[in-house]
């Protein structure tokens, strides 16, 4: 009983180990995926809260503030700027499942995301009641290309001519629409959140940054800067993370000396009877250190695969402890980290049963006997 509950030990200090490091790859690995599907160099926005709008236009929000067209005109004609296109983000509530539109410049935004497949065909600036949808929003809709789907409050009918291809982010979920439909269907005429900007050069980043600042009631973020200062928010969430991992790791480890200690002591006589029919110390050692590494890997592999059963609920936990997590699922199999996880648990057997292996090779036959009949 006391070895199961050691090897249940071992599982949960190597579950929380795997399931935090997994987390954290998945979190940067997802965090870079989400800077790079945004295809641009910077987004300018409405003055106020630059990181939260980027944030938005990220996942789908909808930024309180409205840049207008002549702002776009002045980004165009900017020194360094290869592309500048306009998003006007809105959202509608339809049988109380909430959609995320985005009103675009088709040709434009095809630049920006060159690795955009689509299934039927893209619309062009001049169409009227046509949109694209993504891969996630048509299986979740059952929505061909052809159907038509409700947009708006109004509920106005739009034709689906395309149905992008899975991308693993925001766009899977989301409506596209020339970006005129959008304005005039959420009656924002004349209005968009954001800019797109894709610099001709990575080194002039900073520099158009500059001078586009000095546009009037704009503010411009770089993806570095996001990414950046979302990782310096975690930082702190993640340092209370790892704390658990030690102290975990820490409560196991004594758990596991306390059991080999207490079973040389229960094993006394039968390590005795072992070197008195001539079992070396150097034997004794090994077979209890074989024992410890045997138990602890037991741990490690069902740690392993209760991290996997327990993914969501360790992932629920751990999102709500950080300011701001990627969309898609961050806790996954990797064999490199499962393997390491497995050496981990192996050497914390190696470590934890140095001491009872010393102690137990130490004994001598005649203690042996003689602590039996004390």
């Amino acid at each position: 009983m006391r070895t199961l509950l050691t090897i249940v030990g071992v599982a949960i200090a190597i579950a929380v180990l795997y399931s935090l490091l997994s987390f954290n790859a998945g979190y940067e690995r997802q965090l870079s995926g989400e800077m790079n599907s945004l295809g641009v160099s910077l987004l300018a926005v409405p003055k106020g809260c630059p990181y939260e709008a980027a944030s938005l236009v990220m996942h789908g929000g909808v930024i309180p503030k409205y840049l207008n067209e002549s702002n776009l005109q002045t980004i165009r004609s900017t020194t360094g700027v290869e592309i500048a296109t306009p998003m006007l983000l809105q959202q509608f509530t339809d049988n109380g499942t909430s959609h995320v539109v985005y009103g675009i410049e088709s040709a434009e935004m095809q630049k920006i995301k060159p690795w955009w497949k689509v299934q039927g065909r893209f619309f062009t600036d001049d169409e009227k009641k046509v949109m694209v949808i993504g891969a996630g929003l048509a299986e979740q809709m059952n929505a061909r290309v052809g159907d038509s789907m409700p947009v708006g409050q109004a509920k106005e009918q739009f034709i689906i001519v395309g149905i992008l291809e899975r991308t693993g982010g925001q766009d899977d979920q989301s409506h596209f629409l020339p970006i005129d439909e959008a304005q005039r269907i959420f009656k924002k005429e004349g209005k968009i959140n954001t800019i797109a900007v894709l610099v001709k050069d990575p080194k002039e980043v900073a520099s158009v940054s500059d001078e586009i600042e000095k546009i009037p009631d704009t503010q411009v973020v770089t993806m570095s800067q996001i990414s950046g200062t979302i990782m310096n928010l975690v930082g702190s969430a993640r340092t209370l993370l790892f704390s658990l991992i030690a102290v975990a790791i820490v409560i196991s480890a004594f758990g596991i000396m306390n059991t080999l200690l207490m079973s040389v002591h229960e094993r006394t006589r039968e390590f005795g009877m072992m070197k008195a029919i001539g079992a070396s110390g150097v034997d004794i050692g090994i077979m209890v250190m074989i024992e410890t590494i045997i138990v602890t890997t037991a741990g490690g592999i069902l740690g392993v695969y209760g991290s996997f059963v327990g993914a969501g609920m360790i992932e629920k936990f751990v999102r709500s402890n950080i300011p701001y997590a990627p969309v898609g699922s961050l806790i996954t199999a990797d064999p490199v980290l499962i393997g390491e996880c497995l050496l981990f648990s192996v050497v914390l057997g190696l470590i934890c049963g140095l001491y009872p292996a010393f102690r137990s090779s130490r004994l001598s036959p005649m203690e042996a006997i003689r602590s039996e009949f004390e």
